[in-house]
């Protein structure tokens, strides 16, 4: 086992029995901010990795949320709901991303700020509202640890585990990902489209590859979303969600394996402790985050943890 290897062992395990020793909120805190951290980990393919600007990833935050919602209400057990729920955002990318995806920088940007404008408006729609609920949304339950472990997990432990044991599958398959001809292809558009194709990369194919996959993972995180709070509404995501998530992503450090983990947990922790002195502190946190990280540090805190790393001898 490598070293890489080691290392995620040793932080799944340490995550794994953070329960044990937290209070329950905490534990419902820390769930929240793993699905978001799988969410920033689909953006950072698409936007760290292959170079395409988004501003609507909440969208899709938001699809796998109201689909696993959706489905759960419908009957289906909620591990085979959420799957299905990636599969749908995953179908939606594909489709609304072969248009958008031959837009460049600013105006592909300004086509997935459009998105995020958008959704929030149509699912209140009284055309869909028999499945989405409308301005009120779907309430759904919470999924309940297996009997034999009953009298010693509860479901915020459970929701947590479930939440973890994900993460570490898409650590693992984007960490492959990466490493592989696709992740070689992605990261040379982000260097120069052109010379990309020059070398034979299917532009085209590419961008749509790391669309759909990051809309997969926004979608995961948001069925993750759903299952924890056991509400969904359109209030919830709101083009503000597409926003922090781009500012967790920057802050935490665009482009690297621990961005959207440190991200995550920024988006999640920071501004409730700002809030406690201001209602005004969560954006003024951000901003001021945002603009130290553009001026000092364009990798993020894990760019800033890496640097202190290699000054005391890492690798």
């Amino acid at each position: 086992m490598n070293t890489s290897n080691r290392s995620i062992l040793a932080v799944a395990l340490v995550a794994a029995l953070l329960p044990l020793f937290v209070p329950d909120f905490l534990t419902f805190q820390l769930t929240q901010a793993i699905g978001l951290g799988i969410a920033l980990v689909g953006l950072n393919v698409l936007t760290g990795m292959a170079g395409q600007p988004s501003l609507g990833h909440g969208a899709f935050f938001a699809i796998g949320a109201y689909g696993t919602a959706m489905l759960v209400e419908a009957g289906l057990p909620w591990w085979s709901a959420l799957p299905l729920a990636c599969v749908a955002g995953a179908l939606v990318a594909f489709v609304i991303g072969k248009p958008i995806l031959r837009l460049e920088h600013t105006y592909l940007a300004l086509a997935t700020f459009a998105i995020a404008l958008a959704l929030p408006q149509l699912v209140r729609n009284a055309a869909v509202e028999r499945w989405t609920g409308g301005a009120q949304g779907l309430q759904l339950d919470r999924p309940s640890p297996p009997a034999w472990l009953e009298p010693w997990v509860n479901q915020d432990m459970w929701m947590y585990w479930v939440a973890l044991a994900l993460a570490i599958a898409v650590v693992l398959a984007v960490r492959r990902l990466a490493r592989g001809r696709l992740g070689l292809e992605l990261r040379a558009l982000s260097d120069h489209t052109v010379a990309a194709a020059a070398c034979g990369i299917d532009v085209s194919r590419s961008k749509a590859l790391a669309f759909v996959l990051s809309a997969a993972c926004a979608c995961a995180g948001g069925g993750l979303y759903a299952l924890n709070v056991q509400l969904v509404a359109p209030d919830s995501f709101t083009l503000f969600l597409s926003l922090t998530m781009v500012a967790g992503l920057v802050v935490g450090g665009l482009g690297t394996v621990l961005g959207p983990w440190i991200g995550a947990l920024f988006v999640q922790f920071v501004p409730s402790l700002a809030d406690r002195v201001s209602t005004a502190a969560p954006w003024a946190v951000f901003g001021v985050a945002i603009l130290l990280v553009v001026f000092l540090q364009p990798r993020g805190i894990a760019g800033m943890l890496r640097l202190v790393q290699r000054a005391k001898g890492g690798f």
